[in-house]
């Protein structure tokens, strides 16, 4: 009798947290699902029937986004500063985080704590000053005055994930290494790298879709609209008097929102990887 009691209640918890993931999909889906059905539907129809599925789909509002908007420029110019940025976060997070965890100096504490200092500061209090500065610097309305901050908040924490993981790689690894003649270039490149891995596309991943949908930053720094981003560039579609062809915004929403969409399905493995290593390292 115990026994059918306590198969009873434990169908009942996993009946319970199929119900509770069930609907947390749901409510995480369905606005994604919604875009993408509100995106082929004509205009009236999405004007007075939002929410029903399409009664009579049609892709003509993609054919007007690409025909007339800048829509592959925008998805270029993302490309752009998501790439450089990506790169730069890596390299420079990278190797700092090898030097603070596997390198004797003194002051690697103290490095470290002004590097995760950085974690602390909101983005908002320093956009008069950096616009000030590229201004002066003449880099308004270029790549790099997005890359540069996208970089330089990204790094704390990145250096953070790295020397995480770098304090588990055992030093006598690194000592054996360096005895067999390796030099410190060749022991980040041949062990540390590869062995970070997980880490590198958990960053990736992570600053790919923030970067992606960055718009403070290019609202701030691109006025020029061969400069403008995804984000920034959905503006386009509001028009007069606040007046916007929801048809077209939906199907500009629908192309911008698959690039991110489709990174993270594809690293999305190496990053659950990664954060259960940490976990049991941890």
């Amino acid at each position: 009798m115990e026994n059918r009691q306590y198969a009873f209640i434990k169908k009942m918890k996993k009946a319970v947290f199929a119900v509770v993931i069930i609907l947390f999909l749901v409510v995480q889906l369905y606005p994604v699902f919604w875009v993408f059905m509100a995106s082929i539907k004509p205009t009236v129809e999405l004007s007075s029937q939002p929410f029903s599925l399409p009664q009579n789909p049609t892709f003509e509002n993609y054919k007007k986004i690409f025909d007339e908007g800048d829509i592959f420029l925008y998805i270029w110019n993302s490309v752009k500063v998501t790439f450089l940025s990506l790169v730069l976060i890596m390299a420079f997070s990278s190797t700092v985080g090898y030097a603070l965890s596997k390198f004797r100096v003194k002051i690697n504490k103290l490095l470290y704590s002004f590097l995760t200092l950085g974690i602390m500061i909101p983005v908002q209090i320093t956009l008069i000053p950096l616009f000030i500065f590229y201004s002066k610097m003449d880099i308004l309305n270029t790549t790099f005055s997005l890359v540069l901050p996208q970089v330089g908040f990204a790094i704390p924490l990145s250096v953070m994930l790295f020397v995480n993981f770098y304090q588990f790689v055992p030093n006598e690894l690194l000592e054996a290494a360096t005895i067999d003649g390796c030099s410190p270039y060749g022991i980040f490149f041949r062990i540390m790298m590869p062995m970070a891995k997980n880490t590198f596309i958990t960053i990736a991943s992570m600053y790919s879709i923030l970067i992606w949908n960055d718009f403070i930053f290019a609202n701030t720094f691109i006025s020029k609209s061969s400069a403008k981003t995804v984000a920034m560039g959905l503006k386009d579609y509001v028009g007069a008097f606040g007046n916007v062809d929801w048809g077209l915004t939906f199907a500009a929403i629908a192309v911008s929102i698959l690039p991110p969409m489709i990174v993270y399905f594809l690293l999305n493995k190496h990053v659950t990887a990664g954060m259960a290593a940490g976990a049991t390292k941890g």
